[in-house]
Formats: C-alpha cells, structure tokens, sequence
C-alpha cells in the first residue's frame, strides 16, 4: 500500500492534536492525585518510575515479538493493546480527584499578599518604582 505525502501529513496533524489533548489534560490530573505538600515527589516518581520500567523495555519486548513471530507485526499490535487497556484500567481504578489537590492550602487575603510581595521586595533589594 502506497501512501501519498498528503495522507501522511493528515496521519500526523491528528496524532499531534490527539498528543497535545492528553497532555493538556493529564497534568492537571497527575498534580491532583497527590496532596499539595508531597505533589513534586509523588508525581516525579511515580511518572518516572514507571516510564523507566515500562518504557525502557518497550522496544526490547517489541523486538523479542517480532522475532517470535517470524517477521510479523500482530504480536507488537496485541502488546500496545494490553498497555492501552492497562492504562485506562489504571485510569478508571484511579481514585476520586475531587478537591483533593486543595487539602491544607491556607489562603492569603489580599493584605497578607501585598505585605508577603513588600518582604520579597525587601530581602532583595529590588523595588519597582
């Protein structure tokens, strides 16, 4: 099957909306899976962590696949298909995010921050005129 540049290029503006609708989104949902005061760490970790496990071996396990199937690309296709499932099981199981970004956040008035922007000012030695 030969594919004009034309289709291609269509291939790759919808791949790249599809990229760009989940990363928007998922960052808000990762920072809110954590409480405030461990979010860095926890999101760090558990998105780094895991992109070394399941990433690093992604290409090996391909290969291992096509090997085993005599040239084949099914086995590959099957493998991105229990990741996928996986994921959306992981998303479906993930618990309610409601809110629970905003636990032991304290809120300033508009005093407090004026008066916390005069310190910074301050200790810096930098004022806006």
């Amino acid at each position: 099957m030969k594919f004009r540049n034309s289709e291609i290029n269509r291939g790759i503006v919808g791949l790249s909306f599809g990229v760009a609708s989940i990363s928007g989104s998922i960052a808000a949902f990762y920072s809110e899976l954590f409480d405030t005061r461990i979010r860095y760490t926890g999101l760090v970790f558990a998105k780094e962590v895991s992109g070394a496990v399941v990433g690093g071996f992604t290409s090996l396990i391909s290969t291992l696949l096509v090997q085993w199937s005599g040239d084949a690309s099914w086995p590959v296709s099957v493998y991105m298909m229990v990741t996928a499932l996986a994921a959306l099981l992981c998303a479906y199981l993930a618990r309610d995010i409601l809110d629970v970004g905003q636990r032991n956040v304290t809120t300033a008035t508009k005093r407090d921050a004026l008066v916390g922007v005069r310190q910074v000012m301050d200790d810096t030695g930098d004022h806006a005129r």
